[in-house]
């Protein structure tokens, strides 16, 4: 009796241990696989793969073209800088000569140096209004384009009314410092400025009107060739004149409209208005000579490189890394599995 209930003892004490292997999570099942769910499975590690691949291409890519970008904008800065075309001022002391700029681009016919600005570039004329809205004064393309007179003008000034375009840029690039002018306190200090004729005399300017106005202003922005409409567009001048000075205008004096954009309206037109007199007054606004900055000199020289092909090959190698990374680890986990 005794022996028979020992056995069941021990029986239970069995199936107890049994049920507790069975139930016990450290041990783990083995996942036996179909081969369609095999395929299934490695389609879903393919297309994961392809994700991966696709998020690090547009990652680097975004990379690329942000860095591209900020180099290709600092590029644009240096090419429309005023000290780019410095050597070929008039009253320059370098070796090269207005004359030689003049060889270099038969459209060169002037040099416009507004006192106490950075506007002090060289002037050209196009066969029509757009073609030095995207290329320098040395002829590349560049959107920075140039200060150019109005197709319609004479090459000599002697309109009564003569326009000059130039596009509004940052760092006081190009016509950047007509926003200036737009400060009450600096229009009354900055009054002059000058224009060197090709093959004539130089002209002052004297400005005496700061206003904005639309791209399809036919008056303020016209070519105005006769001094019969002097005095009602003088007279317009100063009715829609943000800052004016009053001026006595003599019968052989004419005006220079400078035009750029204002960004603040649609087809804004900032303006700035002077009248051209054979008095030229003295630039008291000498700028003053910088200690050259170590780092800026490394920096503007690191810009001429050819940063597109460089980051395009940085990005082909870390795309060849990365196949190189997934190929091993893939081999590995391979490996594991059998």
């Amino acid at each position: 009796m005794d022996s028979k209930e020992n056995t069941k003892d021990n029986l239970s004490k069995t199936d107890d241990l049994q049920g507790e292997e069975k139930s016990s999570p450290s041990l783990e099942k083995k996942i036996i696989l179909t081969d369609e769910q095999k395929r299934k499975l490695k389609k879903i590690r393919l297309a994961s793969r392809f994700v991966d691949y696709i998020i690090l291409f547009i990652s680097i890519m975004s990379l690329i073209i942000a860095i591209y970008a900020f180099w290709d904008t600092h590029q644009l800065l240096e090419i429309a800088d005023s000290q780019t075309y410095s050597a070929y001022k008039p009253d320059s002391e370098d070796d090269l000569s207005f004359s030689d700029l003049k060889k270099i681009n038969s459209d060169v016919l002037g040099w416009i140096d507004v006192y106490g600005t950075k506007i002090d570039y060289p002037i050209v004329q196009g066969k029509d209004n757009d073609e030095y809205l995207n290329k320098t004064v040395l002829g590349k393309f560049s959107t920075t384009g140039s200060i150019f007179l109005d197709a319609a003008n004479s090459k000599d000034f002697s309109d009564f009314q003569n326009v000059l375009y130039g596009h509004f840029m940052a760092e006081r690039k190009m016509f950047g410092d007509m926003e200036l002018f737009k400060d009450k306190e600096f229009f009354d200090s900055h009054k002059y400025g000058q224009i060197h004729r090709y093959g004539k005399t130089s002209k002052g300017i004297e400005f005496f009107a700061f206003l904005k106005t639309v791209g399809t202003d036919k008056i303020i922005l016209s070519t105005a060739k006769s001094k019969d409409v002097r005095p009602d567009l003088i007279d317009h001048i100063y009715k829609e004149a943000t800052f004016s000075r009053k001026l006595d205008f003599t019968d052989h004096e004419n005006l220079v409209v400078l035009d750029t954009c204002d960004f603040s309206i649609t087809n804004g037109r900032s303006i700035l208005i002077g009248r051209l007199t054979d008095n030229i007054e003295e630039n008291i606004y000498k700028e003053e000579i910088q200690k050259e900055n170590q780092f800026a000199k490394l920096l503007s020289k690191a810009y001429k490189v050819n940063f597109l092909l460089i980051l395009i090959l940085i990005w082909l190698l870390l795309v060849a890394l990365f196949i190189i990374y997934d190929a091993i680890s893939q081999r590995k986990k391979r490996g594991e599995a059998k």
